[in-house]
């Protein structure tokens, strides 16, 4: 068994830049995400048989969005801002059409859809609150509201596994499937 997802992936210039953002939230309850790491989430699998990665790229390869160019910018905080959970990057482009499309033929070959879609990159996980926390995050979600970290083409999905380890998460590209011409 394999856990796997389906993302799009950041360019380094981005994702250095959201790097250098993130150290302003490097504080006590919060796990930051490492920025070579990085990327807008289409869709979890979960936990799959490996023998199923060839038929999650052949349905994956019906996808119809076309390239098409995204933008990284601002930054928040999931649910809200006052007591985040997740901190988020807002990510631009045509990637709820994308999502939309990965979602429906991923049901075709048997995973369930998820809800509602918000495109964005998680930087940080805010495992637990504290009073710097509530000091601080307001005034650097305001500072960064109009983060700008670049713009990119997505011409490209990637199939992912996941591998969890105590230092943290290791990600290896299974497939990459270029988007429609």
């Amino acid at each position: 068994m394999i856990r796997a997802f389906i993302s799009a992936g950041l360019t380094p210039q981005i994702r250095e830049k959201i790097g250098e953002a993130e150290r302003d939230f490097d504080m006590e309850g919060v796990r930051l995400v490492e920025p070579s790491l990085i990327h807008v989430t289409l869709k979890f699998l979960g936990n799959i048989e490996e023998s199923r990665v060839d038929g999650i790229e052949a349905a994956l390869k019906k996808v119809t969005v076309k390239p098409f160019r995204a933008k990284m910018r601002s930054l928040g905080g999931f649910p809200n801002p006052r007591s985040p959970r997740v901190i988020w990057v807002g990510a631009e482009g045509d990637f709820v059409e994308l999502n939309k499309q990965v979602e429906a033929l991923m049901e075709e070959v048997g995973f369930p859809r998820e809800g509602r879609f918000q495109s964005h990159v998680t930087i940080g996980r805010v495992k637990f609150s504290t009073p710097e926390q509530k000091q601080k995050l307001p005034a650097l979600f305001q500072k960064y509201k109009y983060f700008d970290a670049g713009d990119m083409t997505v011409d490209t999905i990637h199939l992912m596994k996941s591998t969890l380890s105590p230092k943290g998460p290791r990600y290896d590209v299974l497939k990459e499937i270029p988007l429609a011409r």
